[in-house]
């Protein structure tokens, strides 16, 4: 079976958009597919340094036609039928505010729509220079990313936007500026992740993984295994990024954020000889000590398994001010719910651990790569059972789908990649095997659903590609 070409020729797609918006210069930029091999839910984590290990796809990617215009309008299509054209003017967004978040606590919150990903990039972007912006755009997307499917086509869509709309009113940035820009404006979406899927994309190099470190935002480039192996995502099923899900990700990013420095910060405080051992573990773990792992599990068991947020309310005020600054639909409806701490701890740290490995095997790598790709796949099977186990994204789809692809012998790991509740599965294989891999999954997965994976764009073949470029 060979994999299609998913992006249409930009001469074509150039014609669409002068079909759109009149004759004229077009301008293209690309953002490629995010894939993360480890580190999943942890560039939100603020009590512990984390880091992730992804990459940008090069054959995969999201390509933004687009031209400025004088009047201050934002006017968006796609090549994709299902996501109906819009336009807004800059006038409607943030000024004068004195902080960003300020700014989106007195806003209603958006209806959702595929719009709203260019609105907060560009809302952000004016805010952050303190005065309206003259100049908007027209825009055509192109996409071979999956739209809600874990390789983040939310993110290459605000990434895209805020370099347009920045490139239109002649401000300068950086790729690593715009990644920290784009991960915030993302939260004029509703959600409060990270810069994982933004960094990645701005910053991703030809045939290197990304060793992003979220303590000190230091990003290290790491060769990638070789042309033998290749990374094969199958999407599932679109993660719905409704009031449900959306309250499952910020429950998960509260936890992350608020609940449990609050309470590890009380630990410290009044349990006896905590302070010492917690203080003495974090400080292994910046120092790269192996004995950090096991002392940082030991303090991670003195945490309740459950908590509700008004039984946190009552002993953390101030911190529960704050759980309501930034999550007030999650306060508001999930108050009295239980939510679980020590489970999500644990991922936390058995991330941290995993990446660490890895990257260990990949600035070590074996003569015999075979060997430096069984290990890394038996960490991606390790980072989904924690994902599936003690974070709770995983669902019946994305295991039956995955557990397809582990029945191939030359399939080394594979693991349910972004957000969840649906999205992708990421697997590592070997490039003789692509063929036959997707020949098995199409025949025992795709086809008993009446789908066909390849032609929908659902099943997808990577390796390491450069990150935001101008064609």
């Amino acid at each position: 079976m060979r994999e299609p070409a998913f992006e249409q020729p930009v001469q074509t797609t150039q014609r669409r958009f002068q079909a759109l918006y009149g004759a004229g210069p077009v301008r293209v930029l690309r953002a490629p597919a995010r894939l993360n091999i480890l580190g999943e839910h942890v560039d939100y984590v603020s009590y512990l340094p984390t880091a992730s290990l992804p990459f940008g796809s090069h054959e995969h990617a999201m390509l933004l036609l687009w031209r400025p215009r004088a009047d201050g309008q934002v006017r968006g299509a796609s090549t994709n039928e299902a996501f109906a054209p819009f336009a807004f003017a800059l006038k409607e967004g943030s000024v004068g505010a004195r902080s960003w978040e300020a700014w989106l606590e007195q806003q209603a919150p958006p209806t959702a729509h595929w719009s709203n990903y260019v609105r907060g990039a560009c809302f952000f972007a004016q805010w952050q220079q303190g005065e309206p912006l003259a100049n908007g755009f027209d825009f055509l997307i192109d996409s071979a990313i999956p739209p809600r499917g874990g390789s983040s086509s939310s993110s290459a869509l605000t990434v895209l936007a805020g370099a347009a709309l920045r490139r239109a009113n002649q401000i300068e940035y950086t790729p690593a500026q715009l990644a920290k820009d784009s991960s915030q404006a993302e939260w004029y979406c509703g959600t409060r992740g990270g810069a994982l899927d933004h960094t990645a994309i701005c910053l991703a190099q030809r045939g290197q993984a990304l060793w992003l470190s979220y303590a000190d935002g230091a990003v290290q480039a790491l060769p990638l295994l070789n042309e033998k192996y290749r990374w094969v995502t199958c999407f599932s099923h679109a993660a719905d990024k409704g009031s449900r899900v959306l309250l499952e990700y910020n429950e998960r990013a509260v936890v992350a954020r608020v609940l449990l420095p609050a309470l590890l910060a009380d630990l410290q405080q009044h349990r006896a000889g905590f302070a010492q051992s917690w203080q003495t573990a974090v400080a292994q773990l910046h120092a790269g000590e192996a004995a950090a792992f096991a002392a940082l599990a030991e303090c991670l068991n003195e945490l309740p398994p459950v908590i509700t947020l008004a039984e946190f309310a009552r002993h953390y005020p101030q911190a529960a001010a704050e759980c309501a600054r930034l999550f007030p639909a999650l306060v508001r409806e999930r108050r009295d719910a239980l939510v679980k701490l020590a489970d999500r701890a644990r991922h936390h740290l058995g991330e941290i651990e995993r990446v660490n490995a890895a990257v260990k095997l990949l600035q070590t790598a074996a003569d015999d790569e075979a060997t430096t790709a069984r290990a890394l796949g038996a960490l991606i099977n390790a980072s989904h059972d924690s994902l599936r186990d003690l974070y709770e994204v995983s669902t019946p789809e994305v295991e039956s789908l995955r557990n397809v692809l582990l029945a191939d012998p030359q399939v080394y790991g594979a693991r349910l990649m972004g957000g969840g509740f649906g999205g992708v599965v990421l697997a590592l294989t070997t490039q003789e095997n692509v063929s036959r891999l997707l020949e098995r999954v199409q025949r025992e997965w795709y086809e008993p659903r009446g789908r066909d994976g390849v032609a929908e764009g659902a099943m997808l073949v990577s390796t390491p590609g450069t990150g935001l470029m101008e064609l």
